[in-house]
C-alpha cells in the first residue's frame, strides 16, 4: 500500500496555518493595544502642544509691537486685495479638529453597547 505524500500536504499545511494564525492573533492583538495607547498619548500631547504654541505666539506678538503691527498691516492689505485671512483662533480650531479626525481614523473609538429594556 503506497501513500501519496502530495495528497497529505494540503491537510498538514492547513493545520499548521490554523495554529500559526491563532498564535499570531494573540500577539498582534497585544501589539494593536499598545499601538492604540501610544497614538492616544501622542494625540493628547500634540493637542496640548497646539495650545502651548498658540500661547507662545500670543506672548511673542504682545512683547514685539513691530510684529503685531506687521501682522495687522498684512491683514488689512490682504482684505483690501480681497483675500480672506483666517483668525488665529480659527486656525487653532481647524488644527485641533484635524488632529481629532486623524486620531479617530487611527484609533477606533470605544463603543459601549446598551441593551434596551422594554417599557412596562
Amino acid at each position: 500500500m503506497a501513500i501519496n505524500v502530495a495528497s497529505l500536504l494540503p491537510g498538514i499545511f492547513s493545520g499548521i496555518n490554523a495554529l500559526l494564525a491563532a498564535s499570531a492573533e494573540n500577539k498582534l492583538s497585544t501589539y494593536n493595544a499598545v499601538a492604540q495607547t501610544a497614538i492616544k498619548a501622542a494625540v493628547t500631547q500634540v493637542d496640548g502642544g497646539v495650545d502651548s504654541l498658540q500661547t507662545a505666539f500670543t506672548k511673542f506678538e504682545a512683547s514685539n509691537p513691530v510684529v503685531a503691527q506687521a501682522i495687522a498691516e498684512f491683514k488689512s492689505l490682504a482684505t483690501i486685495l480681497g483675500l480672506f485671512v483666517p483668525t488665529e483662533e480659527a486656525i487653532v480650531t481647524h488644527v485641533q479638529a484635524a488632529i481629532t479626525d486623524l486620531s479617530g481614523i487611527l484609533v477606533p473609538q470605544a463603543t459601549t453597547t446598551t441593551t434596551a429594556t422594554p417599557a412596562a
